[in-house]
This record gives C-alpha cells, structure tokens and sequence, in this order.
C-alpha cells in the first residue's frame, strides 16, 4: 500500500471517528433539551435546576455544563428550539391560504394548535421569559422564522390588495396576536376552558375579527 493510500484511508477513519463524535453530541444535546422539557412541566420555572436535567439523562452536571452554561441557557436553547417549530407551524398555515382571509384564518389556528401541544416552549416564549423573544440569536438557530414575521406579511398583503379595510398595519398586527396570546394563556394558566372548548372560542374570535377587517 503506497503513503498516498494509507493516508486517504486514516483520512477516512478520522473523518467517520469526527462524524460519529458529532453526532453524538447532538444527540446528547437533543436528549439534554428533552429532559428539560419534561421537568419543567412537571417542577415549573421556580424549582427547575441543571442537576435535575443532568439526574434524568444519567450524567453528571459537569457533562451537562459542557453543553450549556447555566439555567437560563438551557431554557433559552428551549425557547430557541420552539420557536422554530412555532415558525413551522405558522408557514404552514399561511402556506394552505390562497387569500389573506384564509392565510390569517389559517395561520391563527396553527398558532392556537400549537400553543396547546407545546406548552412548555409557549410558557418560556411568551408568558415567562418574553425576554428570550428578543435576544440575539446563535448562529445555529439564525434562520428560525420570525414568528411574529407571518403574521406581519398576512396583514401588509391584505392591506396591499384591499382585502382588510385600510388601518394601520401595526394596529392590526397587535390586535391579532392579542387575540389568539390570549386564547392560548388562558388555556394554559387556567381551567376555565377545555382545549377543545379554546379551538372552538378561536373560531368564533375569529368571525368578530372578520367583521371588524373585512365587514
């Protein structure tokens, strides 16, 4: 076997042994974030700790601190990673809307949808921690849609082609994200309603806006 061989071959080795390592990393990264999902819903905010996270995945909290720095990074690593399927969601509903009635219609529910299924991102997003909502983001999540982005661009377009009555688009903007924040923090911070009984108050929400936008 000539040098040039061996080489390209321990090139090779070294390049799966990096892969593998990375992988593994994020891996341990995944199952870090989803160990922390689960405990904050069970201890909330308050009580929530790195050496309970480090307990549940079987590490010790050396090996958690290799990966985040503190509390306040893990949660926000999982306020990073719900926001971007937040973002996912709302794309996909303005994705099914041939118009900005449908596309807001649409997008609102998917935001309610997943308010409810993923509340403890939605907590640490916009109920607990809205600061993490404005930090700078890591390179890594730098392309995690604007959720708020969405619901933005449905109003400028239904503005543009005269489907909403003319105001001013901020206007509008903070008017349906108050709507559907509220729906969605009731159902989570109370009993008061089912979440079934949320997606049904949504609808009718939604026809009183309709009114007020389209008349």
């Amino acid at each position: 076997m000539s040098g040039g061989e061996g080489s390209t071959r321990e090139d090779r080795i070294q390049q799966r042994s990096l892969n593998r390592r990375a992988q593994q990393k994020l891996d341990l990264h995944r199952t870090i974030l989803n160990a922390a999902i689960a405990l904050f819903e069970r201890e909330g905010y308050e009580k929530f700790s790195l050496r309970q996270v480090a307990e549940a995945v079987g590490y010790s909290p050396t090996a958690i601190y290799h990966h985040f720095t503190d509390k306040d990074e893990l949660l926000y690593h999982v306020a990073l990673d719900g926001y971007a399927v937040f973002g996912r969601y709302l794309q996909a509903g303005y994705d099914t809307g041939a118009t900005s009635r449908d596309r807001l219609h649409a997008s609102g529910l998917a935001y309610v949808r997943f308010g409810l299924s993923h509340p403890v991102q939605y907590r640490l997003m916009f109920m607990q921690r809205g600061d993490f909502f404005h930090r700078p983001r890591p390179p890594a999540y730098a392309d995690v849609l604007d959720s708020l982005f969405i619901l933005r661009r449905i109003v400028q377009e239904g503005l543009d082609s005269g489907e909403f009555r003319p105001r001013p688009p901020e206007d509008l903007t903070s008017l349906l994200w108050a709507s559907v924040h509220g729906l969605v923090s009731l159902a989570l911070a109370t009993r008061f309603f089912e979440h079934t009984d949320v997606v049904a108050l949504y609808e009718r929400h939604m026809e009183v806006l309709f009114q007020e936008l389209f008349g």
